[in-house]
């Protein structure tokens, strides 16, 4: 009878009885996320100038706003709708303007906007994560409101491709991926976490591999922040997801087919546990096993050009 990791055209077993898996960032890693934001911000930038107000303190105050119910709340929903609304309210109060209902109705709607909209993928996100399919857990980790994120997974037509996820709106990542490793008996290192914040993904470098994809840059606060070192985990720096995979995945996939060949040799003719199951053009033979000896984790990231 097949193993829970092992069924037809499916192999994430790892040795020791464990597995291993993928944890992927979904906003400004598979998904475009940033541009939507923006432009909803210059959209009521302009409404606000359109009233009468100053376009530049209109951005900083609602911008001010959005960071310090982030800060206080977490990532909800309508942090930034609330974040335009009550900027509405305070341009009125300062300027001696009469605030009127149906303009902050506005407010809230441009402030919605950027949720529950077609969502747009990153070139090669999905081929990349079918392909990863075959021989990972593929977890999604991701910050926000839990229905607007499970919309936006299921509009993109990857529903089927994770087989967990995982939505908070604080920044606790590292937190819930580490309690996802002990709940499913993950090999930690045999796996990664894939994203494109230094912030909230970076932190998970100190409970597994990290695979850094600066798809979108993110908060300003994320490019200043410092990936944790001496965490025994390997950091990979790639520019997009074809490097993702040929530098990242199967490097993974190729140290976790030496392992288990390497058990099978030790115990024995035909013992150990089954073998990853080979991707369409994938090379075998001594030198995809050479290929795939394990290394010394890296302190920082390492570039791929």
């Amino acid at each position: 009878m097949s193993r829970k990791c092992h069924t037809p055209g499916r192999n994430f077993c790892a040795p020791s009885g464990k597995i291993a898996a993928l944890f992927v960032d979904w906003d400004g890693t598979i998904s475009v996320c940033e541009k939507y934001f923006e432009e909803s911000k210059q959209r009521f930038v302009f409404f606000m100038s359109m009233l009468g107000f100053d376009r530049q303190e209109a951005d900083k105050l609602m911008r001010d706003s959005e960071l310090a119910y982030i800060e206080k709340h977490g990532f909800e929903r309508d942090a930034l709708a609330k974040a335009m609304a009550g900027t509405y309210r305070r341009l009125c109060t300062k300027h001696k303007v009469r605030f009127k209902k149906h303009l902050s109705e506005i407010c809230w709607d441009i402030g919605r906007s950027p949720f529950f909209r077609e969502p747009e993928l990153f070139a090669n996100a999905a081929a990349v994560l079918g392909r990863a399919h075959h021989n990972f857990r593929i977890i999604a980790v991701t910050i926000g409101n839990r229905e607007a994120q499970k919309y936006k997974i299921r509009q993109a037509g990857l529903a089927t491709v994770f087989d967990d996820i995982i939505i908070t709106h604080r920044d606790d990542k590292a937190k819930l991926v580490q309690a996802a490793i002990d709940d499913l008996n993950i090999d930690p290192k045999l796996s990664a976490f894939i994203g494109n914040s230094l912030r909230s993904d970076g932190a998970c470098l100190k409970v597994t591999n990290f695979c850094w994809l600066p798809m979108e840059g993110g908060w300003a606060f994320d490019r200043r922040s410092a990936l944790p070192e001496n965490t025994g985990y390997e950091c990979f720096e790639v520019k997009d997801w074809r490097e993702a995979e040929e530098h990242g995945i199967n490097r993974l996939l190729r140290r976790r087919q030496a392992s288990m060949e390497l058990g099978s040799e030790s115990k024995g003719e035909g013992a150990g546990h089954p073998k990853a199951t080979p991707r369409p053009g994938s090379k075998k033979g001594a030198k995809a096993r050479k290929s795939g000896a394990r290394k010394p984790a890296a302190k920082r990231c390492r570039k791929h050009s």
